[in-house]
């Protein structure tokens, strides 16, 4: 959970998850116990298709003291979340301005390797949303990783590519290369994600791959 983890961060604190799954989700104070009460637990309500904080117990009355310049809960996706109209804004903005913007917000420096990892290619296409001219929608997303790349320069030079239906809760299908060593080893190679084994999603595939 986004915010509890923005809490968390902002409060200089630390806490552990108890239970979390898609319909509840509870944490507790790292020190929980006679030091520190503090506790959470949040509930999907299906109904309204939100998540509700049903029992919460705070602040936070113990004396935590985090050493170092990192937050354990300021991941990639608090990271993301933050940063994100920065690169829409200029999508060739520094690192570095980057890792300025999130230690002036939250007060901790974030790793290099958090805001960057190097190699990593994705392309992602959007649609626009019917009900608002100024949103657009997921559409199709490739992605590979720099240790696939590097990796299939040692394999045969041969692919196999397959697709395979998300049964989630949003669908599509996945897409995927993957290559094969001299002992049947396989090595995925690069995925991408689309609305159905299509002409077009295809096409959209093996054009990046390529």
């Amino acid at each position: 959970m986004l915010a509890v983890k923005h809490y968390s961060i902002r409060r200089d604190a630390e806490y552990k998850i108890v239970e979390s799954d898609h319909l509840r989700y509870n944490a507790r104070c790292i020190q929980f116990g006679p030091g520190c009460n503090w506790s959470i637990l949040i509930s999907y309500h299906r109904k309204q298709e939100r998540w509700e904080v049903r029992r919460y117990t705070g602040p936070h009355t113990c004396m935590q003291t985090l050493v170092g310049q990192d937050h354990h809960r300021l991941d990639s996706k608090v990271i993301a979340q933050h940063i994100f109209t920065m690169v829409k804004a200029d999508p060739t903005i520094n690192i570095r301005v980057l890792q300025g913007g999130v230690e002036n917000h939250f007060g901790y420096k974030a790793f290099y390797r958090k805001m960057y990892l190097p190699g990593t290619w994705v392309q992602l296409m959007t649609q626009p949303w019917p009900a608002s001219t100024d949103t657009v929608m997921f559409r199709r997303v490739f992605w590979t990783f720099p240790p696939c790349v590097e990796a299939f320069k040692h394999y045969k030079p041969l692919i196999s590519i397959d697709g395979t239906h998300l049964y989630g809760k949003y669908g599509g299908t996945l897409l995927m290369a993957i290559a094969q060593d001299e002992n049947a080893n396989i090595l995925p190679i690069a995925f991408a994600v689309v609305e159905g084994e299509t002409k077009e999603a295809w096409l959209f595939f093996l054009s990046y791959l390529r």
